[in-house]
């Protein structure tokens, strides 16, 4: 009789929770759903969840966050950090499949239906944006510190235009459902930020 393993059963249903979510969104997922899904009992799924919502909040704090953001970790040993900010960037629309692209971001999507209405929702997804917006200002004073950025570039307000560009790209990309939009996109904001480099 094979041994159970609680870790691997819990991350099962983890996988599975954020990638139904992403498809159905969180109203219109299920507990049957997710059951189904992770071929486990109902019993397995209480024993490390107490309900949807708490689920809800492990795939976003355990799966989307560290997701999201290790992408970007780069930029803050980087020689070159703007280059290295501009690098990720141009890289996002290549990532993923047409599938993906077309059904948006999984944190954007989850926040635009419940963050109005779920304050730990809201507070998860703001420490995430929150995270990236320090990033990137660490990246822009880096590269002010190293001579390569003008001292007189505002990295606070680059960094919040810099979320609010990113931010607005998986919805724009979801609605017109086309590649080459996500490049134009992707590379006018890598563009913007190259353009703070000394030459």
């Amino acid at each position: 009789m094979a041994l159970r393993d609680p870790d691997k059963t819990r991350r099962n249903i983890l996988d599975v929770a954020s990638a139904t979510f992403h498809q159905k969104g969180y109203n219109g997922t299920s507990l049957s759903d997710i059951l189904s899904g992770a071929l486990v009992s109902k019993g397995a799924l209480y024993h490390h969840f107490s309900n949807k919502q708490e689920l809800l909040y492990a795939v976003v704090d355990e799966l989307y966050k560290p997701q999201f953001l290790s992408r970007w970790q780069g930029i803050l040993t980087a020689e070159q950090p703007v280059e290295a900010i501009a690098q990720v960037v141009d890289g996002i629309a290549s990532e993923g499949s047409d599938e993906e692209m077309c059904s948006g971001c999984p944190i954007h999507n989850i926040s635009a239906e419940l963050a109005s209405t779920d304050e730990g929702l809201r507070q998860r997804v703001d420490a995430i944006f929150t995270g990236l917006q320090s990033i990137i200002e660490d990246g822009i004073e880096r590269g002010k510190a190293l001579g390569q950025i003008n001292e007189q570039v505002d990295s606070h307000r680059v960094a919040l235009l810099f979320m609010c560009s990113l931010n607005g790209m998986p919805q724009m990309v979801k609605s017109c459902q086309d590649r080459q939009v996500f490049f134009e996109l992707t590379g006018a904001l890598a563009d913007y930020i190259r353009s703070f480099q000394i030459t």
